[in-house]
């Protein structure tokens, strides 16, 4: 199961060493179910000088069967984390539109015992990881002091997810608690409040609806961000989080049907058998075919979503003239996979996070 076996011993240890530039400023999400690091998002960490991820414990969903909110779709770990990390919590929204005081007070107790099981797990393989030579391998996971929730709260669920973050800082009363930010509860903070948290991720994407066949990018661009990026000030201290993903949207017959992950131009451009250009980033599939666990129809329509490196330098232009940013503001892509990083390059990755420094 473990793909770094061999690199444990070493690389492991370079990482940590490197750990602590620059206040730990670059980061990445790791977003997926398990954390089995491959060698090329290894490298990512190296050679971008990112020494800091956010990683997915968790999510917490209503239970339909139980009418109870639950933790699911644990994180499965094969190593542990090679620098600093933040764990992070993903929760719905519709766990707030359901719950009542008391389902919550239950509810916090259960994502504070599930953190600390996963915490656990990772100081095991750190032990085990020191035990093979590597010294320094529990120093990330005995010193995490941050954990973060990620909820697309509205006004209706306001006043029940500030009351969960509050039940969290009883739980963590040592650890710093963030929580993500979408644009429009930063635009519209009057409305929706300012969550009771030490500091704010702010998701500069997702923009617009992908449900919309006439959205060219739901993605983002930095026409959209513009219209988000109305005040400079906030509440709290902000980290930044951009997008370095991408994804096709599918339509049959102007229908929204879904999306497919990673799906890239390239990818559509290539497959002459199976699609044809109908649009700068448009196809239609000619022929019945299967990506990845999903199958397409013909006449289903793919539109291919990601911002182009140009378009990212120009919206991290507009956040550094429109957003109060600190030295010690984190600066965050999201995700790291391999996927993600060959869509970009690890050069132009990097050159993103260096804009934050001119």
């Amino acid at each position: 199961m473990i793909r770094l076996r061999t690199l444990l011993g070493g690389m492991a240890l370079v990482l940590l060493v490197s750990c602590g530039n620059e206040a730990t400023r670059h980061s990445f999400c790791y977003w997926q179910r398990t954390f089995k690091m491959t060698k090329a998002e290894t490298a990512a960490l190296q050679k971008t000088g990112a020494d800091h991820l956010y990683i997915r414990y968790f999510d917490v969903d209503w239970s339909e069967a139980h009418q109870e909110p639950k933790p699911v779709a644990t994180l499965l770990a094969s190593t542990a984390p090679p620098c600093s990390f933040t764990p992070s919590v993903f929760i719905t929204n519709r766990v707030f539109e359901q719950s009542s005081r008391t389902a919550i007070d239950s509810l916090a107790a259960r994502v504070g015992r599930r953190v600390e099981m996963v915490n656990r797990h990772f100081l095991d393989l750190a032990v085990r990881d020191s035990i093979a030579g590597n010294k320094e391998a529990t120093t990330a996971v005995r010193n995490w002091s941050e954990i973060l929730f990620d909820c697309d709260w509205t006004v209706s669920t306001r006043d029940s997810y500030f009351y969960f973050l509050r039940k969290m800082e009883q739980l963590f009363p040592k650890k710093e608690r963030s929580a993500t930010l979408r644009l429009w509860q930063f635009k519209h903070r009057d409305l929706c409040g300012v969550p009771p948290v030490n500091r704010c991720l702010l998701m500069c994407y997702n923009l617009s609806d992908p449900k919309k066949a006439m959205t060219e990018n739901s993605i983002g661009s930095v026409r959209e961000l513009e219209s988000y990026l109305t005040r400079s000030d906030y509440p709290h201290h902000l980290d930044i989080a951009l997008p370095i993903f991408g994804w096709g949207v599918v339509f049959h017959r102007g229908r929204w049907q879904g999306l497919l992950p990673d799906a890239g131009l390239q990818q559509f451009r290539k497959d002459t058998k199976h699609c044809r250009k109908i649009g700068s980033n448009r196809f239609m599939l000619v022929k019945d075919t299967v990506i990845g666990t999903h199958y397409l129809r013909y006449g289903d329509e793919i539109r291919i979503e990601q911002i182009g490196a140009a378009e990212l330098q120009n919206m991290i232009e507009l956040i550094k003239k429109r957003v109060s940013l600190r030295h010690s503001s984190r600066i965050t892509l999201f995700s790291l996979d391999s996927q993600n990083i060959d869509r970009y390059g690890l050069e132009e990755i990097a050159r993103l996070y260096t804009l934050f420094d001119r």
